[in-house]
């Protein structure tokens, strides 16, 4: 059948929770006892194993739902609206994570949880605000058709707030108090860089799982929808 709606998991599906499952706390046990503490932040510095693994997934996510947008632009096909949507709602998620655990972090690191100078503070926080804005006129529009056609540009409005605030480190002279890349010179120690990538990779499978529930609960309230079309 065409609208058939599979309702047990994949084996994969199984696999990548039991990932997610083992993972997420043994990062989190493991990167509150394995890396060596910076004296000047004390055990605050551990956030950090937390707060840039899923501010990377806040960034990349919008950019990712904009190559689904473009790709409904061109195709519109309502799965690519889907997908695009399902990808902002896990950023969305993901950056209330880095609004949190940020002013923790900048707390003991600069004596105030927000620096309003700090570039990349500003520069995230639009983003946050687009993805609310996204969030309200995809709930206020109610033809679908039109709903992911604005839902499409507002992608492309997000990915290009997630590039600005991703570069706000790396293309200003003086971005503020915020640290510069990771990955840039002089890196990290050798059990920093560890716990760091094994922090990436754990974030990453919850994204994962996170991304795959979201989506099958939208093709399902489709389902439902058009059940309840058929019936009246």
């Amino acid at each position: 059948m065409r609208n058939q709606i599979r309702i047990f998991p994949f084996p994969g599906d199984l696999f990548l929770l039991l990932l997610v499952v083992v993972s997420i706390p043994f990062i989190v046990v493991f990167s509150l006892t394995y890396p060596n503490v910076i004296l000047e932040q004390g055990m605050s510095h551990k956030i950090f194993y937390f707060h840039v693994p899923v501010a990377w997934v806040a960034l990349y996510g919008p950019i990712l739902a904009s190559l689904f947008s473009i790709i409904y632009l061109i195709t519109k096909q309502t799965k690519w609206d889907n997908l695009a949507y399902t990808s902002t709602q896990i950023s969305f998620l993901f950056a209330l994570g880095v609004l949190f655990s940020g002013p923790i972090w900048a707390y003991s690191a600069w004596g105030v949880p927000w620096d309003r100078t700090d570039a990349r503070l500003q520069s995230f926080f639009i983003l946050c605000l687009s993805l609310v804005s996204y969030f309200v006129l995809r709930f206020l529009i109610l033809d679908g058709k039109r709903k992911a056609l604005v839902s499409s540009y507002l992608s492309l409005l997000c990915a290009m707030s997630a590039v600005l605030t991703w570069g706000a480190i790396r293309w200003i002279e003086n971005p503020g108090n915020h640290p510069g890349s990771v990955l840039g010179k002089g890196g990290m120690d050798s059990d920093m860089k560890l716990t760091f990538w094994l922090s990436i990779l754990s974030y990453h499978f919850l994204f994962l799982i996170l991304f795959l529930v979201a989506y099958r609960n939208q093709k399902i309230l489709k389902f439902r929808d058009e059940l309840r079309a058929k019936q009246s």
